[in-house]
């Protein structure tokens, strides 16, 4: 792929994003003037849990799916693209029975809420065609059809539920949560079909009635389920923040914070777009074994990446309580637990190249114990602080979860690459 088609496509995906983003938030907006605030935070809980489970039962197949199928469709072996597709399908149709399992035991047994019971019972209803997207997106980009792995989940899914919103407030309807979540699973579910169409054998829908996915799946499953964990620490995080949320919060609360956790996801997005710019720049530097120009990359992208988000946290205090009045007025509540976790993606932003350094040195699944123990300590410190502090308990739970996970990162970074790619690591230590 040439430079200028390389720099075309990051640019559309940039925007795909950003687009994508400002109709999340716009969708946002609309459920807070929509719904009471109660009502919202359930909402945030089933799509919360529906993003959730969609992680789980796709298995880690589309994360390993980015390494192991362009390999397999660059040797021609159309035998391991099908046994690829099979093995995923099989497995998450397996995680699938065990899931739902759980969560009827859950649903029926356990002293659990009303809405709490409302999120699992949509989560899983969603999970489905959720994890069929995250499935073909990988599929699409392994065969270079960029377009159909991302539009549909960044911009058409999305854009449909908020579609559907607008239909809402110009008709002056009276929703209700489950009218909302259903419309949720309903958006999955029309783009999971439309874009498994679309793909046709170039998707997942290849490994459908294949014999051999015996061959690969035991090879590919303990690598798929690594990945598990570092999909839900790394792109699943705000909504592991509301489900937990869920746990100790009324849903008035939950609101708050799901409108929280999601604004600083946006601020988030901005550091991981200025990341992603510098990996082809990086990995070059890398290869030639240039040190001097691997530190100053580092060196610029964490001043950018740091600047952008100090500079949000700033925002939110000077001006947060009116960005948040347009929620509706008792969002304003939600304006220090805001500033909090725009504090806590300064933790990611300064792990970020810390990730990057380890996937492209081939230590990617090596990560997986470190986010299992930042998860671990999210769930200590939530359970610790929350039930006392609310909103703001759980905002500094996650602030030490994210700073824990960039210390380890860090640590493993420097022991696996022999360099690190935080900001102190590439102040203090010239060979970075």
């Amino acid at each position: 792929m040439t430079f200028w088609r390389t720099l075309v496509l990051t640019f559309n995906l940039v925007g795909l994003r950003l687009g994508g983003a400002a109709i999340g938030l716009a969708s946002q907006i609309l459920l807070a003037r929509l719904l009471s605030q109660n009502d919202v935070g359930e909402v945030f809980l089933g799509m919360s849990a529906a993003a959730f489970l969609s992680l789980a039962l796709a298995g880690g197949y589309p994360q390993l799916a980015i390494t192991c199928l362009p390999r397999y469709h660059a040797l021609a072996r159309k035998n391991l693209v099908r046994t690829f597709h099979a093995a995923s399908l099989h497995d998450g149709a397996r995680i699938s029975v065990l899931i739902f399992a759980v969560a009827a035991i859950v649903y029926f047994w356990l002293p659990i809420s009303d809405s709490m019971k409302t999120a699992l019972l949509f989560g899983c209803i969603s999970a489905p065609p959720s994890a069929f997207i995250r499935l073909n997106s990988s599929a699409a980009n392994s065969v270079r059809r960029y377009g159909m792995s991302y539009v549909p989940d960044l911009f058409y899914r999305p854009g449909l539920f908020f579609g559907y919103l607008v239909v809402a407030w110009l008709f002056g309807l009276h929703l209700n949560v489950v009218e909302v979540l259903w419309a949720f699973v309903i958006a999955n579910t029309v783009i999971a079909i439309g874009q498994a169409v679309a793909m046709g054998r170039d998707g997942t829908i290849a490994g459908l009635n294949w014999p051999d996915r015996h061959k690969l799946a035991s090879h590919l499953r303990g690598r798929a389920a690594a990945l598990v964990l570092v999909g839900l620490v790394a792109t699943s995080f705000a909504d592991i923040v509301t489900l937990l949320a869920g746990l100790f919060l009324v849903p008035a609360d939950v609101a708050l914070v799901g409108v929280a956790v999601r604004l600083a996801a946006l601020a988030g997005f901005v550091t991981q777009a200025t990341q992603q710019f510098v990996i082809p720049d990086l990995t070059a530097a890398m290869t030639r074994g240039s040190s001097a120009d691997v530190r100053a990359l580092l060196l610029r992208v964490n001043y950018f990446s740091l600047g952008a988000i100090f500079a949000c946290v700033i925002g939110v205090v000077l001006f947060g309580g009116v960005a948040l009045h347009i929620f509706g007025p008792a969002y304003e509540a939600a304006r220090w637990p805001l500033a909090l976790f725009m504090l806590s993606q300064a933790f990611r932003a300064a792990s970020g190249m810390n990730q990057y350094l380890l996937s492209i040195a081939g230590f990617q699944i090596k990560t997986a114990g470190t986010c299992a123990l930042a998860m671990i300590v999210l769930v200590a410190a939530s359970t610790i602080l929350t039930p006392n502090h609310g909103v703001l308990g759980l905002a500094v739970a996650a602030i030490i979860a994210d700073a824990f996970w960039a210390a380890l990162l860090a640590l493993q970074a420097k022991r696996l690459t022999g360099r690190r790619g935080d900001i102190i690591g590439a102040l203090l230590l010239p060979g970075a």
